[in-house]
């Protein structure tokens, strides 16, 4: 069984992955989608704050049974794509805005399923 250090240790690193995704994958479609390199580095630099927002949002809802945190993470998700594309210029591709949206639902997702627990090898000797 994991200590409760271990446990906060898995916590915060999902976050940071969460977080590092949103970065990497923001850069990389802004440049999918022909914005030019300070362009990209905008289109980063905006979505960040929403990326904390939904973070702190699904840390929020975390409490909560499926059938209500599932509707609520979307709404929360469309929230913060349609500021982004208010505070976005006329250099915003909407494309790569709801594409990279679309990419935070499907990470959210993934990160939300249940990890099933490691047996160790030297564990499963003493099982049998």
């Amino acid at each position: 069984m994991a200590t409760r250090s271990e446990q906060l240790a898995d916590y915060i690193a999902e976050r940071l992955e969460f977080i590092t995704f949103l970065a990497c994958s923001s850069a990389l479609l802004a440049l999918l989608f022909g914005m030019n390199g300070q362009q990209a580095l905008a289109f980063t630099a905006l979505n960040l704050p929403f990326g904390l927002a939904i973070l702190l949002g699904s840390a929020l809802l975390a409490p909560l049974p499926y059938h209500w945190r599932l509707p609520l993470t979307t709404v929360l998700l469309l929230t913060c794509a349609l500021a982004s594309l208010n505070l976005g210029g006329q250099w915003l591709e909407p494309l790569a805005l709801w594409s990279l949206y679309g990419l935070l639902g499907l990470e959210l997702l993934w990160q939300a399923r249940h990890h099933k627990p490691v047996i160790r090898a030297d564990e499963g000797q003493q099982l049998r």
